[in-house]
Order: structure tokens, then C-alpha cells, then sequence
């Protein structure tokens, strides 16, 4: 079940291919991808499969028949073969204690590329719940659109193993980012927040919570992505890095009162 990103029609579209892509029923078509090709006014009006169409249209002969062969019995499709992503062994039923990596290549539940998704969602499932709880104060509910989307394409990038397309966020690109959160004297006068307890505006502290949860997701992929003294998907990486410096930037706004009306 693919997952069509805006990143991946963005690369067609440079390469004067847009107007080719190709939507089935079974692929995932992401918000941003679906506003890209809608702003692109590329008709991408999702097509069915050819097994869909001959289920459908099975009661009318005249239809499905090309030739002499096809009044034949349909034969039964095959049945789904899954591969283990380490060993390669075959199962024609994806055992309970295993989960798919990509397409029909299984690994075990606890596999470190599964835990970072699961860190990953309960990161999306918290941003969205605050994002929720604040959204009658525009400014900080603007700040919460923006680190969802974050969150939500570093989430779809590694889940469909494609780069991280980087932009961006509150303002700032994402090294601006990071120089702002290590200067904060330079920028706030309030300097570093350190000790965060419940003196702090619950704003403040809702924050510091994702941002806590943003450095889990942070050090499972380093564990995820760092083997034997190599360094897989640096961007990724980079990008966790800088997801710490927007919520830290989201928290110094409002210690700084930057969200009240």
C-alpha cells in the first residue's frame, strides 16, 4: 500500500512527469500531496483496479471478454506470499509476533525501525491532543499546525524510506532554528529555560512534554539508523534534531508571552 507524498510529486513535477501519475484505490494519498496536485489542476481522479473492474462487471459477459480465453473460469488470485526482511525465509500468513517494514517484507514487532514508528505515533497522537486544547489561541494553534506537519512528514519519510524534504517552520529554516534555541540570550532576554516545573505557564509546560517526547524519537532512530560506526539516513536525523529546536522555540514564545492575545 504505497504512501504518495508531496515530496514525491514535487521530484515528478521537475521532472516533467506529473501529468503521468498514476493513483490506484490501494495507494495512500497524503493531505499535502492531494493540495500539490489539486493547486497543479492535475486530474488525479483515483483509478480502480483491473481485479475491482472484472469483479464488478463479472455478471456481464459481453464486457469482460476479450477473447475466446476469457469465458474461461476466472482462476483464484494468488495468495499473498510474505518475505522475512532478515533471513528471507517465506510465509503465506504474516505471523502474529511480526509486522511489515515495507510492502511484503516482515520483521519482528520489537525491530528498532518498529519501535522508532511507535515513538513516532505516540509523538503525533500528544501534538495533536495539544493542538486540540489550544486551538481557540490562533498564534499557538498556527505554531501547533506547523510541528504536526513536521512530525507528520518525518513520520510518512520514514515509514516509505524516502528523504525528508525539509522547509520552513515558524518562520525560520530549520538551521536558523537551531542557532535561535542555542542563543537564546541573543534573541530572548529570559535566556535558556532551565528546571521547567509548575511555576512555568501551562503552555510552557504542555510543550516541554512533546519536546521530551521528540528526544525519544530522536534517540531511537540514531539507535534505528547508527550500525557498526555508519551513519544511515543523516537527514532524518538532522530533521529530529531541528523537531527539538521548534518545540524549544514554541516554549521560549510562550514563557515570552509571544501567544497571548
Amino acid at each position: 500500500m504505497p504512501v504518495i507524498t508531496e515530496g514525491m510529486l514535487r521530484k515528478l513535477d521537475k521532472e516533467g512527469q506529473l501529468e503521468k501519475v498514476h493513483i490506484t484505490e490501494k495507494d495512500i494519498l497524503t493531505p499535502s500531496a492531494r493540495e500539490f496536485l489539486n493547486v497543479k489542476k492535475v486530474d488525479f481522479r483515483i483509478k480502480r483496479s483491473q481485479d475491482q473492474v472484472v469483479n464488478n462487471e463479472s455478471d456481464n459477459v459481453n464486457r469482460v471478454k476479450d477473447s475466446q480465453a476469457n469465458t474461461s473460469e476466472e482462476k483464484a488470485p494468488p495468495k499473498r506470499q510474505y518475505k522475512d526482511y532478515i533471513t528471507g525465509a517465506t510465509y503465506d500468513k504474516k505471523p502474529e509476533f511480526m509486522t511489515q517494514l515495507f510492502g511484503n517484507e516482515l520483521v519482528v514487532k520489537n525491530h528498532k525501525r518498529i519501535v522508532l514508528r511507535g515513538k513516532f505515533d505516540i509523538l503525533q497522537a500528544e501534538v495533536i491532543r495539544y493542538w486540540k486544547k489550544y486551538e481557540k489561541n490562533k498564534k499557538l494553534e498556527s505554531d501547533f499546525a506547523q510541528a504536526y506537519r513536521f512530525v507528520r512528514d518525518l513520520f510518512i519519510s520514514e515509514m516509505t524510506d524516502t528523504p525528508f524534504q525539509e522547509r520552513d517552520v515558524l518562520g525560520y529554516d530549520i538551521d536558523t532554528l537551531k542557532d535561535i534555541t542555542h542563543n537564546t540570550i541573543k534573541y530572548y532576554k529570559t535566556g535558556h529555560l532551565f528546571e521547567i516545573n509548575a511555576d512555568f505557564d501551562e503552555a510552557v509546560i504542555d510543550i516541554n512534554c512533546l519536546r521530551a517526547l521528540s528526544r525519544e524519537c530522536e534517540v531511537a532512530a540514531v539507535d534505528a539508523f547508527y550500525k557498526e560506526g555508519k551513519t544511515e539516513r543523516v537527514d532524518m536525523l538532522k530533521a529530529l534534531n531541528r523537531l527539538s529546536s521548534i518545540l524549544y522555540l514554541m516554549m521560549l514564545k510562550a514563557n515570552n508571552g509571544d501567544y497571548k492575545s
